[in-house]
């Protein structure tokens, strides 16, 4: 199930790109089912992004919705704001569990244009205050990121998506052709060689903990961690307490001590198990 993943500000004409980019590959892959998955299609109201838990509901509907059409042939094109990095942290696992290929549109229209935009909406416009506080909520794809890449941004003002012009051609050879992302092979053991292995690993663990405790001090309960560069940990909507996170903690240094992790990616394995625990992965 090649993935494509649309992400931007409200009202920035992300719909309309999408379309595009499904009657573009309509044209050009004419042998593949091409599949929508956004608010429009499940029916998802704006006011869900008032409320935390109801956003959390929805996020989950879209997840179900994008597994049930997980094929290796099958393309899905998943519009919406998508703006956690989290949640396209969660579908880009997807793709690599389901072994096929993935890759972000970022439609770039500034705040204002936006804003423009919404105000010349005839039916079911952003709230203004709802508008402004997901603009501010924004985590905008970084192609430093695993999770955002490939990505390909995309002008407001760039003429529309064909298949012969603008970010199609690259786009459709990322998707069709190009090789699917290995596995990751964060959990798999090898033999311990490091005499300061059980020390970097309780160091680099307490260290994720720490990250944890102290966003949620921040009020980042249902946020996302950024552990490294290419790892995060999505935290459930209701705060993990700190004797649950140091339990889960003793729990994997113990399962991890005998045979060793490389030292660069503990803390990205301690986070994929915090996730499976958490229930959000």
């Amino acid at each position: 199930m090649p993935i494509i993943l649309i992400t931007g500000y409200p009202c920035s004409g992300k719909t309309t790109r999408a379309h595009e980019i499904i009657a573009a590959f309509t044209e050009m892959a004419p042998d593949r089912k091409l599949h929508l998955v956004s608010e429009d299609t499940l029916d998802i109201d704006k006011s869900v992004y008032r409320d935390a838990k109801q956003e959390k509901m929805a996020r989950a509907n879209i997840m179900s919705s994008i597994k049930r059409y997980l094929s290796r042939e099958d393309i899905v094109v998943v519009d919406g704001l998508n703006y956690i990095k989290g949640f396209r942290y969660q579908i880009f696992c997807e793709a690599k569990a389901e072994k096929t290929t993935y890759a972000v549109v970022h439609v770039g229209t500034p705040v204002e244009v936006c804003q423009a935009w919404n105000e010349s909406v005839d039916k079911n416009p952003w709230d203004k205050d709802l508008f402004e506080a997901l603009v501010f909520r924004y985590e905008e794809p970084n192609d430093m990121n695993r999770w955002d890449s490939p990505l390909y941004t995309l002008p407001y003002s760039d003429p529309a998506i064909t298949p012969n012009q603008g970010i199609f051609p690259p786009l459709f050879e990322s998707i069709i052709h190009a090789k699917v992302k290995p596995p990751n092979f964060a959990t798999i053991l090898k033999p311990a060689v490091s005499t300061d292995y059980i020390y970097e690993l309780d160091k680099q663990t307490q260290d994720v903990v720490k990250r944890i405790v102290d966003l949620q001090q921040e009020g980042g309960a249902g946020q996302t961690v950024v552990v490294s560069n290419d790892d995060a940990v999505m935290l459930p909507v209701e705060n993990v307490s700190i004797a649950q996170l140091q339990r889960l903690r003793r729990n994997f240094v113990a399962l991890n001590k005998v045979r060793q992790i490389d030292g660069g990616r503990i803390k990205g394995a301690f986070a994929e198990f915090l996730n499976r625990n958490f229930g959000t992965e």
